[in-house]
């Protein structure tokens, strides 16, 4: 994320400036202080200096982060107000997130996949981001639509407020024409 490259990491870096609004959704496993990937971990404080070294080298201008995983909220309890971040999580620093599309509804084509599709609050997002217009629909509106429906782990907003509050979803969700201007 801080553009630089680590041993054993695939070469992919960051490459962005003052000027980019960045977007990361991660979805997988969490636990209080890390989230998982297949074959390592990410713990909160490395994450924190992360982002910290990246606003200290003006590689964004906003960045928001949308984190799937049991135990999402301990990802953040020290994002500073301050530096154009905001996290929205599955969960607190203390409960699970749930599956969805469970069986009985986890066909595809017909066929029962024997496994869950989805993560509540993951599908909550992506579906309202679908139904509602995202040059429009402010960031905190989604998360409020997100957490009335997210209804097994409570939904939680760190960092940037305002950022959530002003800026629309289409800033850093698929929208390819950002001509419009968040107000």
């Amino acid at each position: 994320m801080t553009g630089g490259k680590t041993e054993g990491g695939n070469g992919k870096v960051l490459k962005t400036n003052s000027k980019s609004k960045i977007f990361v959704f991660f979805s997988d496993h969490g636990a209080p202080g890390l989230i998982a990937f297949p074959t390592d971990y990410l713990y909160a404080d490395a994450l924190n200096d992360a982002i910290n070294t990246m606003h200290a080298n003006n590689m964004y201008d906003q960045m928001v982060f949308y984190i799937e995983a049991c135990e999402s909220g301990s990802m953040f309890p020290h994002l500073k107000s301050d530096i154009n971040v905001a996290a929205m999580t599955a969960s607190n620093a203390t409960l699970s997130s749930w599956a969805a599309y469970c069986s009985p509804d986890d066909e595809v084509n017909g066929v029962p996949i024997g496994s869950c599709l989805g993560d509540l609050f993951s599908v909550n997002w992506m579906e309202d981001t679908e139904m509602n217009n995202p040059k429009t629909e402010s960031m905190l509106m989604q998360h409020n639509n997100v957490k009335v429906l997210t209804t097994a782990s409570p939904v939680e907003i760190f960092g940037d407020v305002d950022l959530v509050k002003y800026e629309v979803v289409g800033m850093f969700q698929g929208i390819s024409d950002t001509s419009f201007v968040s107000w």
